[in-house]
């Protein structure tokens, strides 16, 4: 009898070991797992700086492009705008000279 009670008592004793081993291991597992999360969310977060990086970098490239073809459209206009006010202020040199010329032979 007293041996049945002892092989029950290890039993029990190794049941119980048995059973702090597992809730060891599935600390274990949870911590691993909250670490191997942790750095997944860090790559993430650096991925999607990176990212916004990148596409604010490219915004400004673009934002600077339009600039720069908006200036040099501005300045065909200007230019234009320039050589036709000189063509019509001749137009209007040779008009007022007529107006004059035609006067005084009047």
């Amino acid at each position: 009898m007293v041996n049945i009670l002892q092989d029950i008592i290890q039993s029990e004793e190794e049941a119980l070991r048995i059973e702090n081993e597992a809730r060891q291991q599935a600390l274990a597992i949870v911590a691993k797992a909250r670490k191997k999360a942790e750095t997944i969310i860090e790559e993430a977060f650096s991925q999607g700086e990176e990212i916004t990086k990148a596409i604010l970098d490219e915004a400004k490239a673009e934002a600077l492009r339009e600039r720069e073809n908006n200036i040099s459209v501005q300045k065909e206009a200007s230019e234009r705008i320039r050589m036709e006010s000189g063509m019509k202020l001749e137009e209007a040199v040779r008009f007022i000279m007529g107006k004059v010329v035609d006067k005084s032979w009047q």
